[in-house]
């Protein structure tokens, strides 16, 4: 039985450790882990969206914020984000390369009219960040809708026989964990047990029930709280196993074993609901060491807080203001007097720390009117800060939510980014604060894993080694050898280009061969001729280039908390926008044929093509069938006189039809490229290639597409390589430069010109990533309303230069 006892618990800060032999293992875990977090700081990257979910022939706009440390500075350390748009079968579909500038970047995804529509997820990571694994990198679930497919997928079921064929569902499966506090369930303790049921969805599920013994004896009740989590008391008695009757939503139950109790262990109570203290309560198991314990808390790596308990005491406890953390997940580890971690309990704390945000502009505005936000930004203290921040406009009306269900930069850097598992509905913790969702909150955190590091690996240096490094800018390194594999060192290696007005730069191989030439910058695709030069036997030289894999796209379910319903509504707004575009001759698409039953299918030429506009929907192209016929070996030579609108100077493409004058953008697979590149192609490697002269085609490739497009598409699996060898010790190598974001589209009204304007059926009203405030804090920015009338959401987020993070959400009507 537990009994209630008056006990004692000694703490002190970590800046008065007494040097004695009972402080030194406190002092040695203290040390070891701030060696650790020096050697291996956290870096996170957290994109925010325009929108929270799309349709096929949308674009994706995102900001990316990059953090590092446990106070979530913008980091400095690298200065390359990959970001991946990731497909529902685990491909990645659109590679971006962007350049983080003082911890942040911005990019877009351009949807095809012909994407598959399915949960897909974008990807962020840096190379330092591949160190920690691929399950630490931002992974963001992103419902992409089509109007298409739903339209097929409401049609009635064909009929066999007569009859209509049954689809029976599939059988609903649940899986329930329990989870003791702190992580022992101790026989003759007053236990917390903590559970979570999850559907076959992956998502919460409502269960209730009861708790007996072998004998049948019920000891306790159980029913979830929120979103499938709730927590029950037990005190266990030794020799006797508990089982969980659990009744679920739907009517089915299930019986599951609870975990076995031992006599050695220790019971952690943690009581988080007041808003200033956390409370602590530890009791040992009659079997249990009662010699001195330690008590270390720490947030990202950083220890705030260390005690130690009266030797020999069976119950301990302690009240721990929350100031002396930051927000977030504190991980609280008990010690042995040996240094030997013995059971954890993570505590979120929500202190008043963050940015106070401030949105200042008229309630109400009229369709097609000038808005104008004043955005005020201040730290804790009231005090004016300079900061970084992104601002999305959505009518609410085409992109309705359950704002619970976001992905926010405070849900994301203060909370999943650490957790283990799949997080369900993370803002729901951070709209509104209360004594409820603060109880919901120590429900999950009962229910999660912090997955940061191992202390038993940092406890006896066994932590992996740094293999990536972080990136400041692109490099191009390789090795010169023989061909029997001795390194050559001293060797002269030249790098050059034409691209950019050009480069040529040179370097010398180490002693072990090898080369680097770094601090390399550039945009989109460039070739690039790496060259040994060497007084000796060349023949007998051979040069290589590194490369380095990217990383393995770990196969998940990707779980989306936005309702089929919200998703619907948006899919036919976005149909009527993208209909009011083509009447505009802006973003045309390929019409959606009717279905119908044919006995042979011919592979169309622009089956994989990239082209925004749709495969084939283009002012001229030409495909592989009269490529084949005619007889020239540069791509140059066979297109000219070719491709209507279209003439070649030096090999490069420009549009008699352009506005803007200047060389066609070259995209090739989805990516654009250096007209070098295009010009080295071989004709048999390409499939189409179409031609965007008009600027109603043109026009959806934005600034970059103002000259015309030239759109390649070149044969499976004959795409062109990223290395070309003219001799052992000549490299043509194509890499990869930035992507460069385009800028969002904002219509500007006049009386004038407004009732000649077509209809704007805009659901992103404006999206603007990189909002400044100056040093009274303060910035403003300026847009024009749509037709649509209702609620208009602003959401503004950001970090100042000291890492606090902000968000702010702001309403007003047109009307």
């Amino acid at each position: 039985m537990y009994k209630l006892f008056t006990f004692l618990f000694f703490c002190f800060p970590i800046a008065c450790f007494s040097q004695t032999k009972a402080d030194t293992s406190t002092k040695s875990i203290v040390d070891k882990l701030e060696a650790y977090s020096a050697g291996h700081p956290a870096e996170k990257a957290y994109l925010h969206f325009d929108k929270p979910y799309y349709a096929a022939g949308d674009t994706i706009y995102f900001k990316a914020y990059v953090t590092l440390g446990a106070l979530h500075e913008l980091s400095a350390a690298s200065g390359i984000l990959y970001v991946d748009l990731i497909n529902p079968d685990n491909s990645i579909v659109n590679p971006l390369k962007l350049q983080i500038s003082n911890g942040v970047a911005s990019g877009d995804f351009a949807l095809p009219a012909s994407a598959v529509a399915g949960n897909y997820r974008i990807r962020a990571y840096t190379n330092y960040m591949r160190n920690a694994g691929e399950e630490y990198f931002f992974d963001k679930t992103i419902p992409i809708g089509s109007k298409a497919a739903a339209v097929i997928a409401a049609k009635p079921k064909k009929k066999a026989g007569g009859k209509a064929i049954e689809v029976k569902a599939p059988v609903k499966n649940y899986d329930v964990q329990f989870f003791p506090e702190g992580g022992a369930l101790v026989n003759g303790n007053y236990s917390r047990i903590a559970f979570k049921a999850v559907a076959a969805n992956g998502l919460g599920t409502y269960v209730k029930g009861t708790v007996t013994d072998a004998q049948g004896a019920e000891v306790a009740t159980l029913t979830s709280s929120h979103l499938g989590m709730g927590a029950f008391n037990l005190v266990p008695e030794a020799d006797k196993i508990y089982k969980a009757n659990i009744t679920y939503a739907d009517g089915t139950t299930s019986v599951e074993a609870l975990p076995k109790a031992t006599d050695a262990g220790y019971t952690l109570y943690f009581n988080n609901a007041d808003a200033d203290n956390i409370k602590v309560r530890i009791t040992a198991g009659d079997g249990a060491n009662t010699a001195q314990l330690k008590l270390v808390a720490q947030v990202g790596g950083v220890v705030y807080y260390a005690a130690k308990n009266e030797p020999a005491s069976k119950f301990f406890a302690a009240v721990i203001p929350k100031s002396k953390f930051p927000s977030g997940i504190v991980q609280f580890t008990l010690f042995s007097s040996a240094g030997e971690p013995l059971n954890e309990r993570l505590v979120f704390v929500q202190n008043p720390d963050g940015l106070k945000m401030g949105i200042n502009t008229a309630k109400t505005y009229q369709i097609r009117q000038k808005v104008k936000l004043d955005v005020n930004a201040a730290d804790k203290d009231g005090k004016p800060v300079v900061g970084n921040f992104s601002v999305a406009v959505t009518d609410e009306s085409k992109v309705p939510l359950d704002e619970t269900s976001e992905s926010t930069i405070l849900s994301n850097l203060l909370l999943t980014s650490d957790l283990k598992g799949y997080i369900e509905k993370p803002n729901y913790y951070f709209t509104t604060v209360n004594d409820s969702t603060r109880a919901d909150l120590d429900m999950l955190m009962l229910t999660q894993g912090y997955r940061r590091f191992d202390w038993k690996q940092v406890l006896s240096n066994t932590t992996p080694a740094i293999v990536y490094q972080a990136e400041k800018s692109m490099k191009i390194n390789g090795t010169i050898k023989t061909y029997g594999g001795k390194p050559i060192p001293n060797a002269k290696i030249n790098l050059f280009t034409k691209a950019g007005g050009g480069i040529l730069v040179d370097t010398l191989s180490n002693a072990k061969g090898k080369f680097v030439f770094d601090d390399l910058m550039f945009n989109d695709t460039v070739k690039f001729v790496v060259q040994a030069k060497l007084k000796s036997n060349k023949e007998n030289e051979i040069l290589t280039i590194d490369t380095i894999a990217p990383p393995l796209i770990i196969p998940k379910a990707a779980t989306s908390d936005f309702s089929t319903t919200e998703v619907s509504a948006y899919l036919e707004s976005s149909e009527q926008f993208q209909q009011a575009q083509m009447k505009n001759g802006i973003n045309p698409k390929i019409t959606q044929l009717n279905e119908v039953l044919i006995k042979a299918k011919k592979a169309s030429p622009f089956e994989n093509s990239q082209n925004l506009n749709g495969g084939g929907h283009a002012d001229d192209f030409i495909t592989a069938d009269r490529l084949e016929k005619f007889n020239c070996i540069r791509i140059s030579d066979c297109l000219f006189g070719v491709l209507s609108g279209v003439t070649f100077k030096m090999g490069v493409p420009y549009s008699n039809r352009a506005i803007q004058p200047g060389p066609m953008a070259i995209v090739v697979d989805g990516n654009f490229v250096d007209a070098d590149v295009f010009g080295d192609m071989r004709p048999a490697d390409i499939q189409s290639i179409e031609a965007l002269t008009s600027v109603s085609l043109a026009a959806v490739y934005g600034s970059r597409g103002s000259s015309g497009v030239i759109v390649v598409t070149t044969k499976k699996g004959r795409s062109y390589s990223r290395f070309e060898r003219t001799t052992s010790w000549v490299v043509t190598y194509r890499a990869n430069g930035f992507y460069k974001a385009r800028e969002f589209y904002s219509p500007k009204y006049d009386v004038a010109k407004a009732t000649q304007q077509g209809p704007d059926l805009r659901s992103t009203i404006y999206w603007k990533p990189d909002v400044i405030t100056d040093k009274d804090g303060k910035a403003s920015i300026e847009f024009f309303n749509a037709d649509g009338k209702g609620n208009y959401r602003v959401v503004i987020e950001g970090i100042d230069a000291d890492g606090n993070l902000g968000r702010q959400v702001y309403k007003y009507i047109v009307q």
